[in-house]
């Protein structure tokens, strides 16, 4: 059988299951990169305002609630959940686990990010475990997916589920709720649960807006589907945007999904990412992972010309970055004007 695929109707559902839980992050205009990349207007939505620091609690929480619902009434097995992460998802994970009582173990890689390992090491419990496992992301989903294979746990995917991908919808729906005006939305992609729940929501509404997709030149499985159609695992380099590094599932939803609402794909080198950390500091006054940054760095360099002229929305993912990477990144020599 098919896997299940998340509706509209789904993503309207895990909006009540957040309520008190995820915050309704604000929009907030950036004039000056507005001005740079010579769009109408721009807002950022802050998800890293969010209480784990990143977009991830929403997903997590609505897939965990169901979970916990259905345990209740006897449909599921109560086993211990099992989940991979490059930081931000074991976060999240970690905190729904900890509201329904469940018992979970987080893999990571041994690439995690420091702080990230650091904060998901902080959560540790008798019920909340960290394992580092295998090189990088890509390793540790495959032990994932062999330990749920086994029958052992109960996988939580961080992208390749329809209600993780419900609860990443929320974003669109409260994005063209506070600004129906809007005519695009620029979000990272990852695994691109984030960015198919958006666009469900948002081409559901408003067929018309342009939705598009942000990877690291380093990590661009998603945007070589786009150019070529393969899903085979691509070369992935090392990369300041850590949050979205790694290979997608080669039966993940979220492949068709993008097709049927992403517009465009685009990529972002390494120095890029950094000016638009710095940017985010210098003109926003605010603190941002490198994941959080693709669709500003995208606007600061142009470079999707068909967004010049357009009320612009880009979702700003998450804050979870160490203090050695911002001063790494702080203290890089700028180009002159």
């Amino acid at each position: 059988m098919a896997p299940p695929l998340p509706t509209p109707t789904d993503i309207l559902a895990a909006r009540e299951r957040l309520r008190g839980i995820a915050v309704e992050t604000p929009l907030e205009p950036a004039p000056s990169l507005a001005a740079t990349s010579g769009a109408a207007e721009v807002r950022l939505k802050l998800e890293a305002l969010q209480p784990t620091g990143s977009f991830k609690i929403r997903g997590a929480h609505n897939k965990l609630s169901l979970l916990a619902a259905a345990r209740a009434s006897g449909s599921e097995p109560n086993l211990p959940l099992i989940t991979v992460s490059s930081g931000n998802h074991g976060i999240a994970v970690a905190h729904a686990a900890a509201r329904y009582g469940m018992a979970v173990t987080i893999l990571v890689g041994h690439d995690v990010s420091p702080a990230k390992l650091q904060w998901l090491r902080s959560l540790e419990t008798d019920t909340i475990t960290v394992e580092p496992e295998g090189r990088d992301y890509d390793e540790a989903e495959a032990e994932a997916r062999r330990r749920e294979q086994l029958g052992a746990a109960v996988y939580v995917a961080p992208y390749n589920d329809a209600d993780v991908i419900a609860g990443q919808g929320t974003i669109g729906l409260e994005i063209l709720e506070a600004w129906p005006e809007c005519e695009a939305i620029l979000a990272p992609i990852g695994g691109g649960g984030l960015i198919c729940g958006i666009g469900l929501w948002a081409k559901a509404v408003k067929p018309g807006l342009r939705l598009v997709g942000i990877q690291p030149s380093a990590s661009p499985p998603m945007y070589v589907y786009f150019e070529t159609g393969s899903t085979k695992p691509v070369p992935i380099a090392p990369t300041l945007a850590d949050g979205v590094s790694g290979n997608i599932e080669r039966g993940s939803i979220t492949w068709a999904l993008a097709r049927k609402v992403v517009d465009a794909v685009l990529l972002v080198d390494e120095k890029e990412l950094a000016d638009a950390m710095r940017w985010a500091i210098d003109e926003q006054r605010v603190l941002l992972e490198a994941s959080a940054v693709l669709g500003i760095a995208a606007l600061l360099t142009r470079r999707d010309p068909s967004l010049e002229g357009r009320r612009i929305a880009v979702v700003c993912t998450g804050r979870n970055v160490d203090g050695a990477t911002v001063r790494e990144v702080l203290s890089a020599p700028r180009d002159r004007a």
